[in-house]
């Protein structure tokens, strides 16, 4: 994780160096505070995983000699086939239409993401109240 954090620094000090020189020969704002705030993020990311390093003992990635299998092997689940991401993606895409087109098909979009939404979270869940 140390690692990581030194290269998210690293990177918000190449993206401030490069803002400067960018500003020096275009004198364009637009581009210039792209850059500024693409530095900005990329030191929060760094700055947090480098408070977070330095409150974890150290993970195998920062030591030389670390294995793999000394990682933590437990992931989540991740469902290997499933229709729910493009159930919702299908039903937002009739929503954001729906803003050039008429105010129902919003409305009808909107109760659509919901629904599909609700089907995505309670895909895999196993219990005395399933609902699908």
């Amino acid at each position: 994780m140390k690692l990581a954090a030194k290269l998210f620094l690293g990177g918000a000090a190449f993206y401030l160096l490069v803002a400067a020189v960018y500003w020096f020969m275009s004198h364009d704002e637009a581009g210039t505070t792209a850059l500024v705030l693409t530095a900005g993020l990329s030191g929060m990311v760094g700055f947090y995983l480098l408070v977070t390093a330095n409150r974890l003992p150290d993970q195998p990635d920062d030591r030389p000699n670390g294995e793999i299998w000394e990682a933590d092997p437990d992931y989540g689940h991740f469902s290997p086939h499933s229709w729910a991401p493009l159930m919702v993606g299908v039903a937002s895409a009739i929503t954001f239409a729906g803003l050039a087109l008429a105010a129902w098909i919003v409305a009808a979009g909107a109760v659509l993401v919901i629904m599909t939404s609700a089907y995505w979270v309670f895909e895999y869940y196993h219990g005395p109240n399933r609902q699908f």
